[in-house]
């Protein structure tokens, strides 16, 4: 599955907004009310974990269904939040990936990120 990453950056939103150990299911239905689907939320929401972006867990039951823990956001999840949250750093980190021809993924938003910001 290919990764939105605009819910992504509203997964990650949406887990900051949280006390610690929120519920997930809270997570995805924060981010589908904003218009993004619950396929797209979801995967989003594994590929937080996975990155290491959310301290968290993502487990997939024998039909694919995934489940979640999610704990608190990582201090490289914290830098990603602190430089996406507001619209125009989140357009200039997308607009320097587009004209360096960089493909997005998280390590290179994350890169480029660190080389903008820090």
């Amino acid at each position: 599955m290919k990764l939105n990453y605009e819910a992504l950056r509203q997964i990650m939103l949406a887990v900051q907004a949280k006390p610690l150990n929120p519920n997930p299911i809270e997570i995805v239905n924060d981010v589908v009310e904003k218009g993004y689907s619950i396929e797209d939320a979801s995967y989003a929401l594994k590929q937080a974990i996975d990155s290491k972006l959310i301290d968290g867990k993502a487990e997939a039951d024998l039909s694919g269904m995934l489940y979640f823990v999610v704990q608190d956001i990582t201090p490289d999840g914290h830098k990603f939040i602190d430089s996406i949250s507001a619209e125009e750093p989140w357009a200039k980190v997308k607009q320097v990936l587009k004209e360096e021809g960089i493909p997005t993924t998280i390590p290179s938003i994350s890169r480029t990120i660190a080389k903008l910001f820090f």
